[in-house]
């Protein structure tokens, strides 16, 4: 395989069953391990109901929904999310989402950074279980 070139079933899967994060399906798929020098990749698939608490990156931010739906919340503002629909968010803003609708959620994250930082809403830096941290990484 190039370094051009990512086959999205060969990355690392962290796959939560318990903890605030159950159901949760994380796969970074292209990030400053695999070469990239601006971008990130992440896939992901969240189980109904599931809820991402407020957080915030140091970068853009796109999510696009490829599976189902969400009600996403970007500061104030609640949105519903769909199949085929993404949303911008901007570097530093307060962001998460709840999967609605009974029905699983895949979306896809992409970061306008190789190394995308999470802050929880309290502004400390969080390190995701994907990267070894806690299954409870965003709660306050």
């Amino acid at each position: 395989m190039s370094r051009c070139h990512f086959d999205h079933s060969s990355s690392a899967l962290c796959a939560l069953d318990d903890g605030p994060l159950a159901g949760l399906r994380h796969r970074t798929v292209i990030d400053h391990r695999s070469g990239s020098e601006a971008l990130a990749l992440w896939q992901e698939e969240h189980e109904a109901g599931f809820h991402v608490p407020p957080h915030r990156h140091d970068c853009e931010e796109i999510i696009a929904v490829i599976e189902g739906e969400i009600e996403a919340t970007l500061e104030q503002e609640v949105f519903p999310v769909g199949s085929g629909q993404s949303f911008l968010i901007a570097a530093g803003r307060l962001h998460g989402f709840r999967v609605v609708g009974g029905r699983p959620v895949r979306l896809l994250a992409l970061f306008s950074s190789a190394d995308p930082k999470i802050f929880k809403a309290d502004g400390t830096e969080s390190t995701p279980p994907w990267e070894g941290g806690p299954s409870d990484h965003l709660e306050a």
